[in-house]
């Protein structure tokens, strides 16, 4: 065998090891890419929870504070007619 029939294989052989080397770099860099970007999410659905618990909290309040209105204005409805019986027994002028 003379060097000619050792130079095509062996071409090739350095050949695929570049395009396997290319590949390999391709494949780390879109892993880097992919492993960024979960990161990203992760941290986005981490504040999403928080904002999520913090959004039950005021919904809970906000009923309760709802309760309370709804309470308050039953007693000054209560109020309200047992001033006008108070005022229509006494004859007094509550106009004001």
């Amino acid at each position: 065998m003379n060097m000619k029939d050792w130079m095509i294989p062996v071409a090739t052989v350095i050949f695929a090891a570049g395009v396997s080397l290319a590949a390999l770099e391709a494949t780390a860099d879109d892993t880097k890419d992919l492993q960024q970007r979960v990161g990203n999410l992760e941290v986005k659905s981490a504040k999403q929870e928080v904002v999520d618990v913090k959004i039950e909290g005021v919904e809970k309040r906000l009923d309760k504070m709802e309760d309370l209105v709804g309470k308050m204005l039953e007693i000054q409805q209560q109020q309200t007619a047992n001033q006008a019986a108070i005022c229509q027994a006494t004859g007094a002028d509550c106009s004001r």
